[in-house]
Formats: C-alpha cells, sequence, structure tokens
C-alpha cells in the first residue's frame, strides 16, 4: 500500500536528523563532553540471552549525546533503554525472519553520509571522534529497519482487517460497498517565491500575483508552461497522491477544486503556494475507504503499533540487569 511509505519515510527521517545533527555537531568543544571509554566492557543487561555491554551503552550513549545534546547521565539511560528495545525488535525481526542485508545498511549509511556532505570514510572518522563506533551506528540503522517492516505489517494487516469489517457492515445494512467512492490525484505544486525580508506590501504583491494566476489557470498542459515562463515562480512535479497521503487541510481544498485547476494559495516558508490538480483519479469500493484515513492518521497510527508491539516484546522478554 503506498499509504504505508509515509510512515517509513517518518522512521528514517527520524533517524537521518539525529544522525546529521550529531556529525555536524562534532567539534573540539562538543567532544570534550564525552566521557572516555572504560579500559574493560561488561555485561550491562542481558534481553532473552543477549547480552548489551557496557561499551555498547557507552557508544550509544555518546550518540545521543552528540544527537540530542542530553547530559551524560540522561543519555546513559536513553542508551540502555533504547539498545534494550532494538534487542527485543531485532529478536522479533529473526522470529518472523526478517533480514536486513550488510549491503542494505552500508547503503543507507552512505546515504546519511552524502546528505551530511562527506564519504562514507570521511563520516566514519567524524564518528570516531566523537566516540562513536561505525558498529554502534549500524546497528541503530539495521534495528531502525527491521521494525520498520514489522511496524509497515501490522498497520497493513489492521486496515485490511478493517476495510473487510466496514464493507461487511454496509452489506449488513443493504449498503453498496462498491458505492463509496474517494479521489486520488496527480498534482503539480506552484510556489510563488517570497523573501523573508519582504515587506508587507511585497507580500501582498505576490499574493495578488498568485491569485490573478489561479484565475487564468485552465489546464495543466498549458498552464503550467505559461507558469514555467515566470519569474520567482517555481513548479514541482508531485506526481500521484492517494487521497490518504493528502493532508487533511490540503485534502478539503482539492476536494472542491476542478480538475485542470490550482487551489488556492497558502503562503509558506517559500512564499505562496498552489497545486495544479491535473487530474482526478476516481477509486471505489476498499480502495475508497481505506482512503479514509488520511497521511496524519497514518502516522499517528504507526506511533501507537510501534508502542504497542514494544511493551508486548517486553512484558513477554526475560531482561536481567547487572
Amino acid at each position: 500500500m503506498h499509504h504505508i511509505v509515509t510512515i517509513a519515510r517518518n522512521m528514517r527521517g527520524a533517524l537521518l536528523a539525529a544522525t546529521i545533527a550529531a556529525v555536524t555537531s562534532l567539534s573540539p568543544a562538543g567532544t570534550a563532553l564525552i566521557v572516555p571509554a572504560e579500559a574493560a566492557s561488561t555485561i550491562k543487561v542481558v534481553v532473552n540471552d543477549q547480552a548489551i555491554t557496557t561499551m555498547d551503552v557507552q557508544s550509544r550513549a555518546r550518540l545521543l549525546q552528540l544527537a540530542m545534546h542530553l547530559s551524560a547521565g540522561a543519555s546513559a539511560k536513553a542508551a540502555l533503554d533504547e539498545l534494550i528495545d532494538e534487542q527485543l525488535r531485532l529478536q522479533e525481526g529473526a522470529r518472523r525472519g526478517i533480514v536486513v542485508s550488510e549491503d542494505a545498511v552500508v547503503a543507507a549509511l552512505t546515504s546519511i553520509a552524502s546528505r551530511s556532505k562527506m564519504t562514507l570514510p570521511q563520516f566514519e572518522r567524524a564518528l570516531g571522534q566523537g566516540g562513536v563506533t561505525v558498529k554502534t551506528f549500524k546497528d541503530r540503522i539495521r534495528a531502525q529497519m527491521v521494525w520498520g517492516r514489522i511496524v509497515r505489517a501490522k498497520i497493513q494487516q489492521d486496515i485490511k482487517t478493517e476495510s473487510a469489517d466496514l464493507i461487511q457492515q454496509m452489506r449488513n445494512r443493504e449498503k453498496n460497498a462498491d458505492a463509496v467512492t474517494a479521489s486520488d490525484y496527480m498534482l503539480q505544486r506552484v510556489v510563488f517565491a517570497v523573501q523573508r525580508s519582504a515587506s508587507p506590501a511585497d507580500v501582498n504583491r505576490r499574493k495578488a500575483e498568485a491569485e490573478a494566476l489561479r484565475g487564468k489557470f485552465r489546464s495543466c498542459t498549458e498552464g503550467l508552461a505559461f507558469v514555467k515562463g515566470l519569474r520567482e515562480v517555481a513548479v514541482i512535479n508531485v506526481g500521484r497522491k492517494l487521497a490518504n497521503e493528502v493532508p487533511g487541510g490540503l485534502k478539503e481544498e482539492l476536494e472542491k477544486t476542478s480538475e485542470g485547476r490550482l487551489t488556492s494559495p497558502q503562503r509558506s516558508d517559500l512564499g505562496f503556494e498552489m497545486y495544479a490538480v491535473c487530474s482526478k483519479i476516481a477509486v471505489t469500493g476498499e480502495a475508497a475507504i481505506s482512503a479514509g484515513l488520511d497521511a496524519e492518521a497514518l502516522d499517528k497510527r504507526g506511533e501507537e503499533a510501534s508502542k504497542k508491539l514494544t511493551q508486548e516484546l517486553k512484558q513477554k522478554a526475560n531482561i536481567i540487569y547487572r
């Protein structure tokens, strides 16, 4: 299901943000806060016969210190909690036969490095300067990937069950489930750029220009070609968006905007934004029912499913602190 991608994207986004923050924050002043590693590593906690060592906790704590600006005590506690959750999640992934290859982990690490404007070797050296081992980072990435697949599978199953239940309820009430309809969209994003330092008069002028374009816009074929010739106006291809991938406020705008027309201008950090509705694609039946869940609802559902599944694993686990 396309809408499940939103949840996976958010999971990766949180990891990426923390990663870039950690690496770019490295400096002589920052590394001075790092606690020196102990000479020997001992077992800190055992999770279903899998040991987590003091060295594991120290390395993860350094990462959290850098990424989240936590104190030494807070980062140590957060690191231990995170490592316990990861062990449970990896063990659950192994039970389900979910395997993330080393190549996939390295590819993700390389992507993160490039977004930090570094090569992979440079990124690894930067981590080392902050007292973070590459293994620590790889373990974190692997756990995120495994858990993302587990959560997505859970949500997909829940949505499938709920859709089937709703269809059955409609049939019981002698209503035709196939009559339920929703719309998917082919979209282009039009941005009228406004400088942050722009005066109120300039802001109003740009909004008026956006409104004027909206009044003249009649089709994507001709309208977008005209827009691309305007100064300080960008056209961004959004492509197909399922109804449930569209945020609530925008969904209402799209529903009342005719095919071939523009939504009303909305203020953003970039300026004034509109969406060209190049086509509306009608979907019916189960697809339309699942489209009733918007992007925000699915993101929230992903967070709730993650918390619930993790809590269930903890309740069944044998966790021994040393």
